[in-house]
């Protein structure tokens, strides 16, 4: 997908396609893993920008280029292509680029209008030049404002009314202050655009705030991630909430970069859950996504799965299945059914179920229950969950199935300790 989404946003770009260009970076730049950087490289850079670190990703977008200028790719590219992709990959490359041409031409010429929310080409020239936390949520796909009543609401826990007493007390009121948020263990940041935000409404237009490092990226001890410079009294009012935030949405991601580390070259895709901190799931799915992981349902409004609950009121497996048919025509949303034997995964796949949760299976019957959805006519994609931990995940993994559910990644992961590095002003030192 990420090999796929080079080609589509550079195309795209080129074409000046805004409308199909906000679509994909909407919905799937932070899931194929594009930084910030990347996004504004892909949209107004070049393939020898420095954030193409890797030679596959460079010779994708020089490809893209090379179809949009010359219409053909030179022998001489054409050779280093050859060594990275198959026959079947660089025909892809042709026929993937050529298409979305024809769409970005299509809508450009019947001016259809963008998305609601959609990023533009300016937001992201304005956001690689330093500019605006709600537009970098929305990049990953976050409602600013959502964001904005979360961030409000932690602050107004922390000061109430009074506000920060110590500081009010103790700090003179035209000190400023530069702090650096300090990595003090390996992990997965998350949680800097959601910083930058509430920096920005808290303290108002002389925040100085700028990332050091990506949402996603990989951290190290003593590495930098940020640095804040504000008003003394407005950076310790925001510290408390802001590192909160920060550790806590970037535990999340380093816990699910484990999952998907140990599950790296099996196919198998790593989960979230429904169990999330009540307020804060959006979040913690965006962090879950940072991490290399994929998101199940937001809610219980969005996709069905029938549990084990759900399958003892109705009467059966059987049954269940056929009252969600009558409630919502196939393919109308989503469906998922859980099962915990194989007599009921049986059951389910006779009832035509697309979707099974095979859960709290040993692992010999979900190779099984595998052989059985792979004999079975239709598609049948199967997924594991059940607790199983770090280590059984490849073994978990080989039996076939899909994707493994891991409610631990937001319900059980630590935070990741970072801390505020103050610089000290001359003038109190």
């Amino acid at each position: 997908m990420r090999d796929r989404e080079i080609l589509i946003d550079r195309t795209c770009a080129r074409c000046g396609c805004e409308y199909e260009w906000g679509v994909h970076i909407n919905f799937f730049a932070q899931r194929v893993g594009f930084s910030s950087e990347q996004v504004t490289s892909l949209t107004h850079g070049s393939p020898s920008d420095p954030c193409w670190s890797s030679p596959r990703d460079r010779l994708l977008v020089r490809a893209a280029d090379a179809l949009h200028d010359d219409s053909t790719i030179s022998e001489p590219l054409w050779e280093l292509l050859s060594v990275e992709f198959n026959e079947a990959e660089l025909l892809d490359i042709l026929l993937l680029c050529g298409w979305y041409h024809a769409i970005s031409f299509a809508a450009n010429a019947a001016g259809v209008p963008l998305e609601p929310n959609a990023p533009t080409f300016d937001s992201v020239r304005a956001l690689d030049n330093a500019g605006s936390a709600r537009e970098a949520l929305q990049l990953a796909n976050l409602d600013p404002d959502e964001v904005l009543r979360l961030v409000r609401a932690a602050m107004t826990e922390d000061l109430s009314e009074a506000g920060d007493l110590t500081s009010l007390a103790v700090v003179p009121a035209d000190v400023d202050l530069e702090v650096s948020f300090t990595s003090r263990e390996v992990g997965v940041a998350c949680g800097l655009r959601v910083v930058a935000l509430l920096c920005e409404d808290s303290i108002g237009p002389s925040v100085r705030f700028r990332a050091l490092v990506a949402d996603g990226d990989r951290i190290a001890p003593g590495q930098h991630l940020a640095t804040l410079s504000a008003p003394a009294r407005a950076v310790l009012a925001v510290e408390r909430t802001a590192l909160n935030l920060l550790s806590h949405l970037s535990g999340i991601a380093t816990a699910t970069r484990t999952w998907v580390d140990a599950l790296e070259g099996t196919g198998v895709s790593v989960r979230d859950t429904r169990k999330t901190t009540p307020l804060l799931r959006d979040l913690e799915k965006y962090a879950v996504r940072c991490g290399g992981g994929a998101n199940y349902r937001r809610g219980l409004f969005d996709e069905i799965l029938v549990k084990d609950n759900h399958v003892a009121v109705a009467g059966g497996i059987g049954r269940a299945l056929d009252r969600v048919a009558a409630a919502h025509p196939r393919g109308a949303v989503p469906v998922q059914i859980e099962v915990d034997s194989l007599d009921q995964f049986d059951e389910a796949l006779a009832h035509g179920a697309g979707q099974i949760l095979l859960d709290n299976f040993a692992v010999n019957d979900m190779r099984v229950a595998v052989e059985r959805a792979r004999r079975c006519s239709r598609d049948v994609r199967l997924e594991a969950s059940g607790g199983f931990v770090l280590g059984e995940a490849r073994q978990v993994a080989r039996t076939g199935v899909d994707s493994v559910s891991v409610g631990a990644i937001t319900h059980s992961a630590p935070a990741i300790d970072i801390g505020l590095d103050v610089v000290m002003p001359a003038d109190l030192q």
